[in-house]
């Protein structure tokens, strides 16, 4: 078979293949556009895992999230409660963090003031990247072919993800949001992102600050094409702060009949 037969059959496979439902182009990027909800919003949506509603208000690492499905996969555990199930889960996460913290993570953790809490003032500025891509509200992704933009209900904010591998601008300061790159990995949207200025980074049984412009955050959103879910994990790499990436993981599901609102913050003033 000559060389140009061979090539005519490999893009005839090519072009077969991107036909395939849940994808966005003949590339095969998922097709993620769209609003999104997450199971505190939704718990009565049938496609929710049990570990998905579980983990809906307090978060679970990607860690305790791996261990709570194997507590649920295991049949030994079939005559014991959810409720006994999830405590269990947070126990192990609270033991694979104990170590989590560098010296300088834990002269934070002790500096840390809960007055500083974003919530108290309404101010996203003191709001970390972490509770901006975790918060429990809905969120909105437009796909471009040069970009992606996320679209969030929490603090009205908005992300631009930049596919073309775009950098920051030299000097340049740190953002809330910092500034995000990102690449199709089949199934999967990558997401990149540095120059995020130092945050409260919430750690189960812990408190700690993002240090500097750059930690990275890395996130992995895989569109599971049997129902639709799209699974994020989340990972903060800050060499400074932690002794290895610290984990997040979050499910979605699509929201057509969904519109974002507008996000209103009614300060804590400590009135009466």
């Amino acid at each position: 078979m000559s060389r140009n037969n061979i090539r005519v059959i490999a893009v005839l496979l090519l072009l077969i293949a991107s036909h395939g439902a849940g994808y966005a182009r003949e590339d095969l990027r998922p097709d993620i556009a769209g609003v999104w909800t997450n199971a505190l919003l939704s718990p009565e949506d049938e496609r929710w895992r049990i570990e998905d509603l579980a983990c809906a208000r307090s978060g679970c690492s990607l860690a305790g999230f791996k261990y709570l499905q194997s507590l649920l996969r295991d049949p030994g555990n079939d005559d014991r409660s959810v409720k006994e199930l999830f405590y269990e889960m947070q126990d192990y996460e609270k033991q694979q963090n104990k170590d989590l913290l560098t010296p300088v993570g834990l002269k934070k953790q002790a500096e840390y003031d809960p007055a500083q809490g974003a919530a108290l003032d309404c101010t996203p500025e003191g709001d970390s990247l972490r509770h901006q891509i975790l918060a429990p509200v809905p969120m909105q992704i437009e796909q471009f072919d040069d970009e992606v933009v996320f679209r969030y209900e929490y603090w009205n904010a908005v992300r631009t993800v930049y596919l073309n591998g775009r950098s920051y601008p030299l000097d340049a300061p740190p953002t809330r949001l910092g500034h995000s790159t990102g690449r199709y990995e089949g199934a999967t949207l990558v997401v990149e992102t540095t120059h995020v200025i130092p945050n409260v980074i919430g750690v189960p049984g812990r408190g700690a600050f993002a240090p500097h412009a750059d930690t990275r955050f890395i996130e992995r959103y895989t569109l599971n094409a049997d129902n639709g879910r799209l699974d994020l994990e989340l990972a903060i790499i800050d060499p400074v702060h932690f002794h290895k990436p610290y984990d997040n993981q979050r499910s979605f599901l699509p929201a057509p009949d969904w519109e974002l609102e507008e996000f209103v913050c009614e300060a804590i003033t400590g009135e009466y």
